[in-house]
């Protein structure tokens, strides 16, 4: 560990690194090169493991804290499975499950825990940027090798299992390719559209193609004539990602190791849907989250994450019975394409083992191993709204997915997944994409604009990791 006084420092260069994300400057310099247009990136196989093992490590009798995020029903839920693993497992192995909030919550948590030199929690949870700080201070257990057990691993068999871009997003370049994180469940960047509204206006089905989306939104805008009806614009970092990726490009450099905003997938996408906002077919609303406005026949087509599937449906029902009329017929699909597939982002929190004792570790692994086998993740999947994070569950969501065919129709996505960037920087970098999306929505050069974005965050990228290091 470091010292507290280093830890200190790093903690508020972190915190005005945070701030100075509102605003993104105007660097010189070249623009750094675009990748590939790549249906989603490939993350570097991980390391052999060097050296480690937990052979002849007893795992018996120990008591494993677990700071997680889950709150309410979702709480309730969890606090279920976690007794039934504390009942069951063979080796007396206790899960003391303490929601501790937020991701931020718990990362502040974490990092003061660091900071006064102390441990925190056996096991945690967290973005894939908070695992390359915390690793900083060689925090984390890497993954690798407890999959690679020959006693309590995973075979090639349940590995193939998952779905691969779940697994990919926690190898981490910088460090090594360590597997600093594991997928306790994931959600997707979805369109979500009104089938109802779409055949009344003559179109058969939701957009594949950007020119498809295009005609609808701009069909349904036109219909509605006070500047509402089409696409809601979603301005914050993951959509930007998002649409590069359907647009066939990346955010992130071909070997993972740095940002690229001003690849021309970023360039065309952006310039599409500055196209769409300045015909009236696209608009900005900001009074809340955009269900309602769906819900009510103010925006044909919205954009946001597939945990909202549960909430949409509610209001749905909301706006039909004030209107005395029938719900109308709604469903999720792609962000629409330039690709040959679909290609999806999917992000979410990993669970991360924080280095203990070798007998704390193996213990808070048996019940990752224990939590994401496929017939728990079905049913967290039924808790949470989440979706498993493996193929194979989906064999026992028959009945569930039959009862919710939107969620169903998202789950059929799964397999065209893509992640977004998993560094240090990130949650500023995230701020300062929002802002530069805005300002290219209201007019400002789209190139210019990216260029300045990308310079940006690979400076701010280098800085902190100078800093750290």
């Amino acid at each position: 560990m470091r010292q507290k006084s280093t830890m200190i420092f790093i903690l508020l260069l972190v915190s005005m690194l945070v701030l100075s994300a509102c605003a993104v400057p105007t660097p010189a310099g070249e623009p750094v090169a675009q990748p590939p247009a790549a249906a989603a990136p490939t993350a570097a196989p991980a390391e052999e493991p060097m050296g480690e093992s937990y052979e002849g490590v007893d795992p018996s009798g120990q008591t494993v804290v677990w700071w997680h995020n889950h709150s309410g029903s979702r709480e309730a839920g969890l606090m279920t499975l976690v007794q039934e693993f504390n009942e069951t497992n063979e080796w007396g192995i206790t899960i003391d499950a303490q929601n501790q909030g937020s991701y931020n919550d718990i990362r502040n948590s974490v990092n003061a825990s660091i900071a006064a030199g102390e441990v925190p929690a056996a096991l945690v949870v967290g973005y894939q940027n908070d695992q390359s700080f915390y690793q900083i201070n060689d925090t984390l257990v890497d993954f690798d090798v407890l999959i690679a057990d020959p006693v309590y691993g995973l075979s090639d068999e349940e590995m193939a299992d998952f779905y691969q871009s779940f697994l990919e997003v926690s190898v981490n370049p910088l460090f090594g390719n360590q597997r600093l994180g594991f997928p306790p469940n994931r959600s997707m960047e979805m369109l979500f559209y009104n089938q109802t509204w779409l055949e009344e206006l003559g179109f058969s089905g939701p957009p594949t193609t950007p020119e498809e989306f295009r005609e609808m939104a701009c069909a349904a805008a036109e219909a509605k004539g006070d500047g509402t009806g089409g696409y809601i614009l979603r301005e914050d970092a993951s959509a930007m990602a998002a649409w590069t990726m359907a647009f066939g490009g990346n955010v992130l450099t071909e070997d993972g190791t740095g940002y690229v905003y001003n690849g021309q997938a970023t360039i065309d996408a952006m310039t599409f849907l500055k196209g769409m906002h300045d015909d009236g077919c696209a608009y900005f609303f900001t009074e809340g989250f955009p269900n309602p406005q769906f819900a009510a026949r103010n925006a044909i087509f919205t954009q946001g994450s597939s945990s909202g599937i549960p909430f949409y449906q509610g209001d749905v029902n909301t706006a039909a019975t004030e209107q005395g009329r029938d719900p109308d017929q709604w469903g999720v699909t792609a962000i629409p394409y330039t690709t040959a597939e679909p290609v999806q982002n999917v992000y979410g929190g990993d669970v991360m083992i924080v280095k203990t004792t070798p007998e704390q570790e193996l213990a808070a692994w048996l019940f990752v191993k224990w939590f994401t086998s496929p017939e728990i993740q079905a049913r967290w999947s039924e808790i949470s709204g989440y979706f498993p994070t493996r193929a194979s569950a989906s064999e026992f969501l028959a009945d569930y997915l039959a009862e919710r065919p939107q969620y169903a129709q998202a789950v059929e996505l799964l397999p065209y997944g893509a992640y977004e960037p998993q560094f240090v920087s990130y949650q500023a970098v995230r701020d300062a994409a929002e802002q530069a999306f805005n300002e290219m929505m209201q007019g400002a050069d789209i190139q210019t604009t990216l260029d300045n974005l990308t310079t940006f965050s690979n400076d701010l990228q280098a800085s902190m990791m100078s800093e750290l290091q």
